[in-house]
């Protein structure tokens, strides 16, 4: 896929990984979508973009429920025509380890809480694809809050290679991005760098399907 001029969508845009994404798209002449629940930190991440080639349009979620997501991927539809590329940052560990003995009665509810809005973010960006009618790439990237021994890495590339069997008909490719190794330094911004390097390479090699890349800082 061709970067200049795609629409790319990247959740958590007010993040510094979202932030440093955002400006790196947008360099290189994508129109760039931010969503957030955080305006300040949104606006941040937007007036950054503003000197670039590609647009940058911030919209702020009033929460993650299904309908505030819904409404956002509506607005992208109606200003840029759709979505070429949704880079879907998972911010926090979504599953407990099966070794924690403690509030057993309440995991299956904090699994199904941490985890819908992802869901609903990744359904609707492949809907909004298909009815564009053109290939499109989705990319899960684990947010810097997730260890590289965390349990949501497994779930992350489980994930991944589901839906890219799922979506392979619609001609959506879907990819991951988690962290390696056990430590990173990420005050330095090489983890961002790497992130970006490997979701660039994800969206332009047409070949990549279903596979996790590893970055490290």
């Amino acid at each position: 896929m061709k970067i200049d001029n795609a629409v790319v969508v990247i959740t958590a845009g007010g993040s510094p990984s979202g932030r440093a994404m955002a400006e790196h798209f947008c360099s290189l002449g994508a129109d760039v979508v931010l969503l957030d629940t955080e305006w300040p930190t949104l606006r941040l991440s937007a007036d950054q973009c503003r000197d670039y080639p590609g647009r940058i349009q911030p919209i702020c979620l009033a929460d993650y429920q299904p309908q505030s997501i819904n409404d956002a991927f509506a607005q992208i539809v109606t200003l840029f025509g759709g979505i070429d590329v949704l880079i879907n940052h998972w911010q926090g560990d979504v599953l407990p380890s099966l070794l924690d003995n403690g509030n057993l009665g309440d995991m299956p509810q904090t699994v199904a809480d941490s985890t819908s809005h992802y869901y609903v973010v990744v359904q609707r960006a492949a809907v909004c694809m298909q009815q564009r009618g053109r290939p499109g790439v989705i990319i899960n990237v684990a947010g810097h809050h997730l260890t590289p021994d965390t349990v949501a890495n497994a779930m992350i590339g489980g994930l991944t290679q589901r839906w890219a069997k799922e979506l392979s008909g619609l001609k959506i490719r879907v990819g991951g991005i988690v962290p390696r190794g056990r430590t990173m330094n990420r005050a330095s911004g090489g983890m961002d760098d790497e992130l970006i390097r490997n979701a660039e390479y994800i969206v332009s090699n047409d070949s990549f399907n279903g596979r996790l890349l590893e970055a490290s800082g």
